[in-house]
């Protein structure tokens, strides 16, 4: 009895001592968990468990119910440790530790985030479900307004005996046997001041994308009549509504990256400046354009194009029978222009372009021998009298008037001009973008010269004195003579701006000085800027504005034009416009 109970207490004291190592084995673990923040390892107790058994230590029951109690006080080990923890950071449980993330990076995620998120619900439209049609994120809207001063000033040292030969043509023919009996042909403004000339001019456009490849456009403009050159508006006029106009509509069909072509009423898809084109002049026809990466840094870009100037009317002249209709005579601009862009680095580039533009069959014809004794109202070349007109191109009288028989001294001579001169382009334009400091500078120049001019050949064309120009002659000695005929094939303009070119925000400024010079047939005068010397050729002067912000979107404008002739009777016309405009 005594013997069982000895075998029965060393069996307890060995499993108390087993225990006790155990235990401080566990302590061990857990306090190396708690101070290295790491959980205890359940494997390494049981493998010493294990090896006891093997040993001859415990008995196997012993070894599982140890493994029991281990497990139980590693999960307690656990639980102390995660709650010391939390205690140091203010972790719960349940929390899960992440290593320290920067405030910038975090503030980097939240908005990358917020904006990724923002695009989805755009686009699939689950912040407001059915909210917007699918079809109204196709469509863009643009538009802009403007409201201007005007003040034109002339020279009082000008001729007075300036011929409005647009005038002539949009309201004729004229009678100019009439002139030797005191009535005048329409006389253009060359001595009376005006100012304070209030104006508007607007536009709203809208573009559609179609498809993946195609693009369609429409804006409506305002415009006091429907000239290519200016949508300007004239307040006043008895306080009646105003005109909309359409102004663009086309098509746009891009099948790769670096290339499109566009069809219908466009804006002008040319690098140009306003030597050649009025700012507002848009084309109507098809322009296909390519731009494509050359180098590091250096851009190439090409545009060509095919654009109706003027059809034959279908039943010109109306009068006509059979074969007295005018013969089929279409007026085409064919042009195209190949240039690089230069990026040197962030704040400098250099654009350059060389394009030639042909317009074919813009000089106007001498009629065939034209009786209009007979009662006819047309003659056979009528026209082509260009369609639009501005002034400063050399012009001659396109009918061929056979005299009155029964009266041959004193005869009716309705007539309409001509040019006395083809257009063939040559135009070399350069931009050069830079800062100073961080202010923006813009550097132009522009070069046209027109291949198609020959004088000579002017007064040399028909005979017996017909064709010849009948503008742009020198001053002569008295009102009623002229001096030499003077003309020219070149034109030139140099620019500087300095500040953004294109203020869009408030604070933004800039301040621009050019000088512009346009010989009398270097370019179509129809097409060219009205502001400057009031439209035309024949002019040269300076060009002075300024342009500064005053909120988003929205700024004012000064600018002051001075101009005069190149050649012919002196005619000085300053202008001075002040707007504000606004764009959206």
């Amino acid at each position: 009895m005594k013997s069982t109970y000895v075998i029965r207490s060393h069996r307890q004291l060995r499993r108390r001592a087993l225990c006790l190592a155990v235990g401080l084995l566990l302590a061990g673990a857990g306090s190396a968990a708690m101070a290295q923040d790491a959980a205890p390892s359940p494997n390494a107790t049981i493998n010493l468990i294990r090896l006891m058994v093997k040993k001859g230590l415990i008995t196997q029951g012993d070894a599982d119910g140890l493994i029991a109690e281990a497990n139980a006080e590693a999960a307690q080990a656990r639980k102390a440790s995660t709650a010391v923890a939390a205690v140091a950071d203010g972790a719960q449980p349940g929390d899960v530790r992440v290593p320290y993330v920067p405030q910038s990076v975090r503030n980097e995620i939240r908005e990358q985030v917020k904006q990724e998120v923002i695009a989805q619900a755009r686009t699939e439209h689950w912040a407001q479900p059915d909210a917007l049609p699918e079809w109204l994120d196709r469509i863009s809207w643009s538009g802009d307004l403007r409201v201007r001063d005007e003040s034109r000033y002339f020279s009082r040292n000008n001729s007075p005996y300036f011929i409005d030969y647009a005038a002539l043509n949009r309201n004729g023919p004229f009678d100019i046997n009439k002139i030797t009996q005191g009535v005048n042909p329409p006389i253009l403004n060359s001595q009376q001041n005006r100012t304070n000339t209030l104006s508007l001019q607007a536009h709203i456009g809208m573009s559609v994308k179609l498809g993946d490849t195609i693009t369609a456009g429409i804006r409506i403009g305002s415009g006091n009549d429907n000239n290519p050159v200016s949508t300007t508006q004239a307040l006043g006029g008895g306080l009646v509504k105003k005109n909309l106009w359409l102004d663009r509509a086309w098509v746009r069909w891009q099948p790769v990256a670096w290339g499109s072509l566009t069809a219908g009423r466009m804006a002008n898809p040319f690098f140009v400046t306003d030597l050649i084109y009025s700012p507002e002049l848009n084309f109507d026809g098809i322009a296909g354009q390519a731009e494509l990466p050359l180098a590091d840094g250096l851009n190439g870009f090409a545009t060509a194009g095919l654009f109706p100037i003027q059809y034959t009317g279908n039943d010109a002249p109306s009068q006509g029978f059979g074969y007295q209709k005018n013969r089929d005579s279409q007026r085409w601009l064919s042009a195209a222009q190949v240039g690089a862009s230069w990026k040197f680095d962030e704040d400098m580039q250099w654009t350059a372009a060389l394009a030639y533009y042909y317009y074919d069959s813009m000089r106007g014809q001498l009629s065939q021998p034209c009786a209009l004794y007979t009662g006819i109202n047309f003659c056979s070349t009528d026209d082509t009298a260009p369609t639009f007109m501005q002034k400063g191109n050399s012009v001659f009288l396109l009918r061929n008037i056979v005299p009155d028989p029964s009266s041959p001294g004193n005869y009716a001579q309705p007539q309409f001009v001509g040019l006395a001169y083809d257009y063939h382009l040559l135009n070399l334009t350069n931009q050069f973008d830079f800062k100073i400091g961080e202010t923006p500078v813009r550097l132009q120049a522009d070069y046209v010269r027109n291949m198609a001019y020959h004088a000579r050949d002017a007064f040399k064309r028909y005979p017996n004195g017909l064709g010849q120009p009948v503008n742009n002659y020198e001053n002569g000695d008295s009102p009623t003579t002229t001096g030499p005929y003077k003309s020219g094939p070149v034109g030139w303009l140099a620019r500087g701006i300095l500040g953004n070119p294109n203020p869009m925000k408030a604070n933004d400024w800039n301040v621009t000085f050019g000088y512009k010079y346009l010989q009398p047939d270097a370019v179509l005068d129809g097409l060219t800027d009205p502001n400057f010397h009031l439209g035309g050729t024949n002019a040269k002067g300076f060009i002075i504005s300024a342009d500064y912000g005053i909120a988003q979107r929205t700024w004012l404008s000064a600018r002051y034009f001075n101009a005069k002739q190149v050649f012919g009777p002196p005619l000085s016309i300053d202008v001075l416009q002040l707007e504000i405009n606004s764009k959206f």
